[in-house]
């Protein structure tokens, strides 16, 4: 509001509209609400929530696996423990209404920064197309899952280093702080990392004016090496940095998870409009790039066509990164073209925003955000939730060890139930993931040496995968339940000549 001799007035119509990064926060914030469920659909949500109770429970770090019964005393490094407290004490507190609500504030933060840095050096109207064209991409991707916290931070420290190599200014150590942060929410801080080696090698290809390469070398150069300094401010120490780099060398990981896989892209129309924009502005623009930033964005394409899940990354890093060549582009593209209302308008709001413009942006998001607040999520069956099945095994009196899909481990942990098999992949290894998944997809054999391994007495399994119909034909296991979610088998006294599987 505004002050005058006769008191304070109404502010101007322009005080109360957001700007664009606002907006566009807003929006995401929004479009997530509208399917929030769709966030939950996730078997490791459960995993990281029931980690983050033991983890404030215990005011410690599981240093071997509690949860399972195949893997006692294995060591297991919970590298997003902090993102895992976090969740398990918003559900603790709010239920899953909250720990949704927290991701999608935290998403569209994340968007919201986007636009804002990349006002800093294109015009709105393709500022906002570039982050629309993110936000879609990294939609599909939006879980309740430690990632989504890290996304604010990938967006900030990205922005800030590719921020200051475009301005010639020296390396912004400020934000070293993120990456201690970040290590310790997500293994995506490794991202981070490469980024800053990435602004060593520009600095020394394309050194700012009136510097040597040597003195960029070093100016850089320490900053990489306070980053990865950084990255080791965690309770898991050497191993935290090192574990992500494991688990992305897994083999059945990229050969069994549809996420580290190539994209489909029937399935992926955003990836496929990023594919096809990324030739038409190079064509219709006449952007040209440095040989770096040229391969940093090649790179980041080829990252993302052999694993889908590295969309996220190039959603953010590679807009932020065209963003001032583009601009040049434009502006000489458009230089002798006469004045667009359409430009004209969106510049409007081309502008840090007022108070009451913030107020009226987080007064429309907290109506918007009522019904799930009032009218909790309440979750029983859904494609990882087998609370029927799991319901219908307690009444019939099934206990010992489970034999269970890897969609419903997670679950089982969140309810107590020790599991077979979950979604730590790192701590099972790949030739554990690599025989389930030969068991799941039917594989008698793969089964059997499970089994032989690790006696169960029950199985709680996905209703059509091929581990239940080997099941169905055992002699000594019966189905008990079944459903649209799940099926339940339990164990039978063996057939005569038979006798049950032992550990060797």
């Amino acid at each position: 509001m505004m002050q005058t001799a006769r008191g304070w007035a109404a502010p101007r119509w322009d005080q109360i509209v957001p700007s664009w990064p606002f907006i566009v926060g807003l929006a995401m914030f929004g479009r997530l609400l509208v399917e929030k469920r769709a966030l939950l659909n996730d078997p490791d949500t459960y995993l990281h929530i029931a980690a983050g109770r033991w983890i404030l429970a215990h005011w410690a770090l599981p240093v071997h696996d509690p949860f399972s019964h195949t893997m006692p005393g294995a060591v297991w490094i919970s590298s997003e423990w902090l993102a895992q407290a976090a969740f398990a004490a918003v559900y603790d507190a709010t239920g899953w209404s909250g720990v949704v609500l927290l991701s999608i504030t935290v998403i569209a933060i994340a968007i919201g920064l986007m636009m804002r840095f990349l006002l800093r050096q294109l015009p709105p109207l393709p500022a906002l197309i570039a982050t629309i064209a993110a936000a879609a991409l990294l939609l599909p991707h939006m879980l309740v899952r430690p990632h989504v916290l890290a996304l604010p931070l990938l967006v900030v420290w990205t922005g800030s280093i590719i921020g200051a190599r475009d301005a010639g200014r020296p390396p912004p150590f400020l934000v070293l702080p993120i990456m201690a942060v970040w290590t310790n929410v997500h293994g995506s801080f490794l991202v981070g990392i490469a980024l800053a080696a990435y602004a060593v090698c520009e600095a020394v290809w394309q050194p700012r004016p009136g510097r040597t390469r040597t003195a960029e070398a070093l100016s850089w150069g320490a900053f990489a090496l306070a980053a990865l300094l950084a990255a080791l401010v965690t309770p898991n120490g050497l191993a935290g940095l090192i574990q992500p780099i494991r688990l992305v060398r897994m083999p059945a990981l990229q050969s069994i998870f549809v996420e580290w896989m190539s994209p489909n892209f029937q399935q992926s129309p955003a990836l496929d409009m990023w594919m096809l924009g990324l030739v038409f502005v190079g064509f219709s623009t006449g952007v040209r790039l440095p040989l770096p930033r040229l391969a940093l964005v090649v790179g980041l394409v080829h990252m993302t066509l052999q694993h889908a899940r590295h969309g996220d990354v190039l959603a953010i890093v590679a807009p932020l990164a065209l963003a001032l060549p583009l601009a040049s582009a434009l502006r000489d593209l458009t230089a002798a073209q006469p004045p667009s209302r359409l430009l004209a308008w969106t510049t409007r709001l081309d502008r840090p925003a007022s108070v009451p413009a913030v107020v009226v942006t987080a007064v429309i998001a907290l109506i918007a955000a009522l019904p799930t607040a009032l009218y909790p999520i309440v979750r029983t069956d859904d494609a990882v939730t087998p609370g029927a099945a799991l319901a219908a095994a307690q009444r019939l009196g099934l206990t010992g060890p489970v034999y269970n899909s890897e969609a419903f481990g997670g679950y089982l942990i969140f309810r107590g139930v020790p599991s077979f098999i979950d979604g730590r992949v790192e701590m099972y290894g790949n030739d554990v993931i690599a025989k389930d998944y030969a068991a799941e997809e039917g594989s008698e054999a793969a089964l059997h040496e499970l089994l032989q391994q690790h006696p169960v007495t029950w199985a709680l399994l996905l209703p059509n995968i091929g581990a239940a119909a080997v099941f169905a034909r055992l002699p000594d296991w019966k189905k008990v339940y079944a459903d649209d979610r799940a099926v339940v088998f339990a164990r039978t006294e063996p057939s005569a000549g038979q006798e049950r599987p032992r550990s060797p």
